[in-house]
């Protein structure tokens, strides 16, 4: 417990501690991401594409970050678009693939556990009826109903935080990693998950205060929620998740590039 505890200590104060030298060496980056991810809000039309400028900002910005902190090409106050960014790209679009397949498998499991409770409560269960789900669903059947979602939300926390270095992994050793860099984050999952949450949730009550503020006594409550929000994800969040996450990688990553790695 103790060393895990020293672990947690170690990541929050990387973290923390990388914030102003990420600031420094990759703020055109992040603002470039920060400014692609208001692009919908600024020009409604292209709300339909907001999950395409989303991904291009997050690339710019964690791009830049984990290049400055693995001593690569720098570009413009971290501003480039190379490799490393190509790499990230692929190691995210991976990512996602991953987690929303399994999260897929999970909701049919969700579903048929549903049923089974659901049918097992009432025999003449009608799936169609709104009345009849909340009815089965209820008393007796919650419980169980509400423990295949739960160990699923679980899960996928724990697949995610499992991937978490994949990008790290990816920029130090100049090839894509995804799977291959599984390994790095064995038996570390608690830590990084409490690591997170020390991290992030600074954030977290700004953002709530931010969006209650907004929602009260700005003109336009929904621009100004967004530009809060991409203040704290780009100048807060990435450049200091990224830092912990570099220094996790250095204490944990294996000596040598593992196999099985995939070129771009």
């Amino acid at each position: 417990m103790g060393e895990r505890s020293a672990a947690i200590g170690r990541t929050v104060r990387a973290g923390l501690g990388g914030w102003a030298p990420a600031m420094r060496t990759a703020w055109a980056a992040l603002a470039v991401g920060a400014l692609l991810s208001l692009t919908p809000s600024l020009l409604p039309g292209l709300a339909v594409l907001t999950p395409l400028f989303d991904l291009a900002g997050l690339i710019l910005a964690s791009g830049g970050v984990y290049r400055a902190a693995f001593g690569g090409l720098s570009g413009w106050r971290g501003l480039r678009l190379g490799r490393e960014e190509g790499r990230l790209a692929i190691v995210f679009l991976l990512i996602g693939v991953i987690l929303c397949t399994v999260a897929a498998v999970l909701l049919v499991i969700i579903g048929a556990v549903a049923v089974g409770v659901a049918r097992s409560n009432a025999p003449a269960f009608d799936n169609g009826s709104l009345a009849a789900w909340r009815a089965a669903l209820s008393g007796p059947g919650a419980l169980p109903a509400s423990i295949a979602p739960l160990l699923s939300f679980v899960l996928l926390i724990w697949l995610s935080l499992r991937l978490v270095l994949a990008p790290a992994a990816t920029i130090d050793i100049g090839k894509v990693q995804v799977l291959s860099a599984f390994g790095c984050t064995r038996g570390g999952v608690l830590g990084l998950a409490v690591s997170s949450l020390l991290l992030l949730a600074p954030a977290a009550v700004l953002a709530v205060a931010v969006r209650g503020l907004a929602g009260v006594s700005l003109p336009h409550p929904a621009f100004a929620a967004d530009l809060a929000g991409a203040a704290l994800v780009y100048f807060y969040i990435i450049p200091v998740w990224t830092a912990a996450l570099v220094d996790v990688y250095r204490h944990r990553a294996p000596s040598v590039p593992p196999p099985g790695t995939v070129r771009p």
